[in-house]
């Protein structure tokens, strides 16, 4: 299948999921800018006068529906996972993404094959049934529409002066690109459902309401992948970057882009997310020099290998070692993403973190690498805790913190076992042993949600235990290293990299050592 890309005012355009869940909204626009009317093109309120200020709320819906399907590997190529195939049962393989198209010209060749499990009716089913194939409660989600929601969409203005009905969706079209419009005391969600900060955000484009699987409504942007990147790095950098670190970080995300184009979300309508499954994205406000600047001089640049677009990933800090893509995701032919030491290669140590030994070593000397700085230009607190942390729980504490969040019941701790690492010393599987059961745990991502209320900094730990009189731990104590999941590029070596005077080439050179940046528009 290909995905041919629109281009307006030398942007391609892409579709950004920028909320959902959203029992109301209050929308304003400039109205010379902007005109509001139906997914069928009927123009609203075009006969009164009004300030362009509205509140839109779900009068009545038949939700969207979605199948919902559990992913347990993923390759580049089909024949990868066909021994998957035969090993799990009530599995099937699904293809997505296809060649991106340009200009008339392919840019890269985004297949993907996923093997997946289900369908379930919801993700609250999927993830229930994802022990049966040895996954955890943060195995990755895939999902498709079932059936678009229908019904009822009510806009009336704050003084209730003027009221209208319709069905489906409505549409903001912009006649001015340039222009933004503003979502009105929106929530942006912090750590949970409970905790959010509420702002005006602005947003430029083309904006399509309709209502999602909850009977509330759901916006999907259609913006230039420029102006998105001007939001995200808004969001992921600090407020005055080193200009060269943030250039990087603008190749990077650009890259990702276009190599994930037609593979995360094309079955729900959209292309992207706008949390940090994908990239965080909360539209854009006033843009600072440093980020002006940054995408002026990165305009169209990504990291690509002979064949494709590179996948390119970021994390926090790597706490010294980054990671291979395969040792995070079960993503089997990722031949570029591949870990380093975050150092010169002449002064890399002789040690081997896939072992226990190395890994303790290596966390305990506090190694002079590029994250390890507290002069990096990123959150300078933040990025010390980051390089090395601690964390104390109690074995009750522990004990309950699994249960809830795996729903396994083992009785009293013992031990908590590396069975692999990865080449960053990042737990692969972990096995914990207990006085009624031991259950194993596969994955980085579930390692660090089985073992906190919320999330690890991340798996590269060692753990240290106090016994009682006759041998029961009392309390359990992670020294770990590294914020994320420690594939490609690190953020506050990155920034220390700008910090020294090199450049956005040599910080992504480093990184990504099999890619070579190339300009496609």
């Amino acid at each position: 299948m290909d995905i041919k890309l629109q281009k307006i005012d030398d942007q391609p355009l892409i579709r950004i999921n920028i909320f959902k869940r959203q029992s109301h909204l209050d929308l304003k626009y400039p109205v010379q800018d902007f005109e509001l009317h139906t997914t069928t093109g009927k123009r609203l309120f075009e006969s009164v006068e009004h300030n362009g200020y509205w509140r839109i709320k779900v009068k009545k819906a038949e939700p969207r529906r979605y199948d919902y399907y559990l992913i347990l590997r993923e390759a580049e190529k089909r024949t990868s996972l066909e021994e998957d195939l035969k090993t799990f049962r009530n599995v099937m393989l699904q293809h997505v993404g296809g060649r991106v198209i340009l200009n008339d010209k392919p840019i890269t060749k985004n297949d993907k094959y996923m093997l997946i499990a289900g369908p379930f009716a919801s993700e609250r089913e999927a993830r229930h049934h994802s022990q049966d194939y040895a996954q955890m409660s943060h195995c990755r989600i895939y999902r498709q529409i079932a059936e678009e929601g229908k019904g009822s969409i009510e806009i009336f203005d704050p003084q209730y002066e003027h009221f209208t009905e319709v069905r489906d969706g409505i549409v903001l079209e912009p006649k001015n690109r340039d222009s933004f419009y503003e979502l009105r005391h929106f929530k942006i969600h912090t750590s949970s459902e409970a905790h959010y900060q509420q702002k005006n955000l602005h947003y430029r484009g083309r904006l399509l309401i309709t209502i999602d699987e909850n009977n509330t409504l759901l916006g999907v942007s259609e913006i230039g992948v420029e102006n998105y990147l001007a939001g995200v790095l808004l969001s992921e950098l600090p407020e005055k970057p080193p200009v060269e670190f943030a250039k990087s970080m603008a190749v990077v995300a650009r890259s990702q882009v276009f190599a994930r184009l037609g593979q995360m979300h094309a079955q729900e309508g959209f292309d992207f997310c706008s949390d940090s499954h994908c990239l965080r994205y909360y539209g854009r406000g006033e843009v600072t020099p440093e980020i002006e600047t940054t995408l002026s001089e990165t305009h169209g640049m990504i990291l690509t290998t002979d064949t494709h677009v590179c996948n390119a990933y970021f994390s926090y800090s790597c706490g010294g070692h980054t990671e291979n893509a395969s040792g995070v995701w079960y993503n089997v032919d990722s031949d570029y993403m591949t870990g380093k030491y975050d150092m010169d290669e002449a002064d890399a140590p002789a040690l081997d973190l896939t072992q226990d030994m190395d890994v303790e070593q290596w966390i305990l000397d506090r190694p002079e690498v590029l994250c390890k700085t507290s002069t990096s230009g990123c959150d300078d607190e933040l990025a010390c805790d980051a390089f090395r942390w601690e964390l104390f729980y109690t074995r009750q504490e522990l004990e309950e913190i699994i249960y809830e969040k795996t729903g396994e019941e083992l009785g009293t701790i013992y031990e908590l076992i590396p069975v692999s690492r990865g080449v960053s010393g990042r737990i692969r599987e972990l096995e914990i042993l207990g006085s009624l059961k031991n259950v194993r745990i596969r994955g980085e991502m579930n390692i660090r949600s089985a073992l906190s209320e919320t999330l690890l900094n991340s798996s590269c730990f060692m753990v240290r235990k106090e016994m009682d009189m006759d041998g029961v731990p009392l309390n359990f104590t992670f020294i770990g290293a590294g914020k994320g999941h420690g594939v490609g590029l690190c953020k506050v070596g990155a920034s220390r990299m700008a910090a020294k005077q090199k450049d956005f080439r040599d910080i992504l050179a480093h990184y990504f050592e099999k890619c070579e940046i190339k300009r496609i528009y």
